[in-house]
């Protein structure tokens, strides 16, 4: 699904979020930018106000933000750049160096990326039987909207915030998305996805990019390499969610490179 906000004729950002997340993952940002940026919001299947499934993966989520993306050029003539979260951010990635046109920036917020090229990041080699063995009860009881859910639900997402306002604010519209309705997600993160190539992705970046606490070395290496100064790597406190945890740096950091790198 896609929400839009501000003057289509302005240039346009699409916001993609992460896995749990939804449209509010970036409601700062786009309250923000809505007054001089087409602003497009996107919500994968089983997130937000996207129609519910019984389950959905990487490669489903792709297939989303691609849509997304096309409808975004179908709705604006004006160059685009995509701001992505956490698993959003390698949606963003991916579609910046498969799908190029008018794409004029990126910006990550702690974005997932494999750490070595062709791996999963999270590959447990022989003991992944072993893990996916681990995970079924605790998938099940995500499905059911069970204790167990909810409270490792909540656990994670206390993590993910250093500022307990804003966490106890944007917990009111996560807690709605359990139980979590995609349990492929969870198994994928133990082994290769299925219909999504893990790829060196930021090899073929062209476009200015905005990190946000990234923890991949090799996308910083990457980037840098491929991007020289037009790379820009921040590091703030904050947690996971640091858009809404720390909302003004992170509105006052992105304004600039849009204003310098992708505006210019």
């Amino acid at each position: 699904m896609l929400s839009a906000a501000g003057d289509p004729a302005k240039p346009a950002v699409l916001f993609l979020h992460g896995v749990g997340g939804a449209a509010w993952s970036w409601r700062p940002q786009v309250a923000d930018l809505s007054a001089d940026r087409a602003c497009f919001v996107w919500e994968a299947r089983g997130h937000g106000s996207a129609p519910r499934v019984r389950d959905a993966g990487l490669a489903d989520y792709y297939t989303d933000a691609r849509e997304a993306l096309t409808e975004v050029r179908a709705r604006t003539s004006a160059g685009i750049t995509i701001a992505g979260h956490s698993m959003g951010g390698l949606l963003a990635i991916a579609l910046g160096a498969e799908s190029p046109e008018r794409i004029n920036g990126l910006v990550l917020v702690d974005p997932v990326y494999p750490e070595t090229e062709g791996e999963s990041a999270h590959d447990l080699g022989p003991l992944t039987p072993l893990a996916l063995l681990l995970m079924k009860p605790l998938v099940a009881s995500f499905v059911r909207d069970g204790f167990v859910a909810r409270s490792i639900a909540r656990w994670i997402f206390e993590h993910s915030f250093t500022d307990r306002a804003r966490m106890e604010a944007a917990w009111v519209d996560q807690r709605r998305q359990v139980p979590i309705e995609y349990p492929k997600m969870f198994f994928e993160a133990f082994g290769q996805p299925q219909g999504f190539p893990i790829a060196p992705f930021a090899q073929a970046i062209a476009v200015p990019v905005l990190t946000f606490n990234p923890r991949s070395a090799a996308l910083v290496h990457a980037l840098r390499a491929r991007l020289g100064e037009r790379f820009e790597c921040e590091r703030l406190a904050g947690g996971h969610y640091l858009q809404l945890d720390r909302p003004q740096e992170v509105n006052e950091r992105l304004r600039r490179f849009l204003r310098e790198r992708v505006d210019a």
